[in-house]
């Protein structure tokens, strides 16, 4: 695969399920620092949709989940040579793309054969009308528009059969306001960074698991104490078996016991097993911040796996528990201070110290497309794609077998 970087952003339903990604592509320079701008040009958007379809595959990038993909106006008119899957793609129509004849011919002949169609940065401009019975969703850009104009605007977007899409959400206040206009989906960077909440206290739930967490994570537990924590737990005792004993972990024969899964895995994985397990009892926060937390931990461990520096499972262990801060809605670092962590996991969490404090660093970068910080020692941009790739392929076949367990 050539140079491209390849990243994703949520869109959530009101019920903070994701309801599709949003596909982001870049292409790669010689070193992260020259790349700057988001593909743009008929030739690099059908060089991102071949490597999504054919060669990357939409599965790894997005698991079970709908994808959006913005295409340029020749795209459109020669859809045709197009490999789309009507259930899973949403073509998006770019607010710069003229709207003429042509165009509404092409765009009504995907709309009548089932395709999913949205129009992007929607400002309420009345050259989108002919547009408007044609398509799907409607991704308002909320911060190019006042409040007023919102709530003029949205009587008649409602009298279309589509559902509205809240984009560039940074700020809690503007999503509380959507939420309360109506709107359906939402899209922005305020979903992927923590709802500090001063002096709210921990819930009973966030206490227990944090407890439990910190007991898992202790540097100087012996593997017998280890055992007992979780033999003791039935509830975690058992998802941990179940889950060992999926699909997803793929074990040569079935692990039947905490003291043989110890044995056949080895201390630090069932350790970082376990803590994912503990931290999925968290209630009340989206699936997709344990998605992330699965990417974060295996692209960690990926990335110092290809250069050493430091064990792969402390690696993946800063991955997972650099979601803390989102679930418990407490800064980081007072967190860490309540988790008896070895000081290799504690510096790489607070100040991206060390091999895996660089791994979350660059996993940290790629997820929000933060190129310049999307680097990992001498790893060249289809390496990072890749290690990219397969930790969200992993995430995928982990977050299923952990609703199953």
């Amino acid at each position: 695969m050539k140079d491209i970087y390849v990243g994703r952003q949520a869109i959530f339903d009101r019920k903070m399920q994701v309801y599709a990604y949003e596909l982001l592509f870049r292409q790669g320079a010689d070193n992260y620092s020259n790349v700057q701008q988001q593909f743009d040009g008929d030739s690099a958007s059908s060089e991102v949709l071949i490597n999504t379809f054919i060669e990357i595959g939409l599965e790894r990038v997005a698991g079970p989940h709908r994808v959006f993909i913005n295409l340029t106006r020749n795209l459109f008119l020669n859809h045709p040579e197009i490999p789309f899957d009507k259930d899973r793609v949403v073509m998006e129509l770019l607010e710069d793309i003229p709207v003429d004849d042509q165009l509404i011919e092409a765009v009504t002949e995907l709309s009548k054969r089932g395709y999913l169609l949205a129009l992007d940065d929607y400002i309420f401009d009345s050259a989108w009308d002919p547009l408007l019975p044609l398509v799907d969703i409607i991704k308002v850009e909320f911060p190019a528009l006042t409040l007023e104009q919102i709530e003029q605007g949205l009587p008649t977007l409602r009298r279309h059969n589509v559902k509205l899409l809240a984009e560039k959400i940074e700020t809690e206040e503007e999503y509380q306001q959507c939420l309360a206009l109506g709107f359906d989906l939402f899209q922005g960077y305020h979903f992927s960074r923590p709802k500090v909440i001063k002096g709210q206290r921990l819930q009973e739930n966030q206490l227990v698991v944090l407890r439990l967490l910190s007991a898992l994570n202790d540097p100087d537990v012996e593997i017998e104490d280890l055992v007992n924590l979780i033999t003791q737990n039935a509830s975690l005792s058992y998802k941990i078996l179940r889950y060992i004993n999926s699909a997803a972990i793929a074990m040569p024969r079935k692990v039947e016991s905490i003291r043989q899964a110890v044995a056949f895995m080895g201390l630090a994985r069932i350790r970082a097993w376990a803590s994912l397990l503990a931290l999925s009892r968290m209630e009340k926060k989206p699936q997709e911040y344990f998605t992330t937390a699965l990417v974060r931990a295996h692209m960690c461990e990926h990335l110092v796996t290809k250069n050493g520096g430091c064990a792969p499972e402390i690696a993946f262990s800063v991955g997972l528990l650099s979601i803390l801060d989102l679930l418990v809605d407490r800064p980081i670092a007072e967190i860490v201070e309540e988790l008896a962590l070895s000081n290799e996991i504690r510096d790489a969490l607070l100040d991206q110290q060390g091999p895996a404090g660089k791994a979350l660093q660059c996993s940290k970068g790629y997820e929000v497309g933060d190129w310049k910080n999307a680097d990992y020692e001498d790893l060249d941009v289809a390496e990072i794609t890749d290690i990219y790739l397969l930790a969200s392929e992993h995430a995928f076949d982990e977050q299923q077998a952990l609703q199953e367990s």
